[in-house]
């Protein structure tokens, strides 16, 4: 293939593409109008059907937004009280257990975590098993009463 035929080829993508692009604006402008002629013919039309139409229509929307609206609001009040409930009840669980075993479970956790994770490495040839070291820092009790 010459120079002069690779420049025809790439002068009729260019004019290809160009007739596609006006072909698309075309059909989207004539689809806008389509759309704004509809539009206004429904807003002329006064007729009882269309009254009806309309009236059943901003019911259901106003039915949706209140049944959103209760259930954000009951989601609400559900969440707090499962806070309430939960800090009751871990409340009864230290008092019980005790704070420092508490404490002494969340250590002993942390280390089998850690423990896991390097077995785990091991198995998958990231790196090879090393002795459960005591974790660096401590992370906060199980005490958190957030949900």
């Amino acid at each position: 293939m010459n120079n002069k035929q690779l420049q025809d080829l790439v002068n009729a993508g260019i004019g290809l593409y160009k007739a596609g692009e006006e072909n698309l604006q075309g059909f989207v402008s004539t689809l806008q109008k389509s759309f704004e002629d509809l539009k206004s013919k429904g807003a002329q039309d006064s007729s009882e059907t269309a009254a009806k139409l309309r009236n059943t229509l901003d019911q259901t929307i106003k039915g949706v937004k209140d049944v959103s609206e209760k259930a954000e609001g009951n989601l609400k009040v559900v969440l707090e009280e499962a806070k309430k409930n939960y800090a009751q009840v871990f409340e009864q669980i230290k008092a019980f257990v005790g704070e420092e075993r508490i404490k002494d479970l969340n250590t002993r956790i942390d280390e089998l975590s850690q423990l896991i994770q390097q077995r785990t490495d091991s198995i998958v040839g990231k790196g090879e098993a090393k002795p459960a070291a005591k974790p660096a820092a401590k992370k906060p009790a199980a005490s958190s009463t957030n949900v």
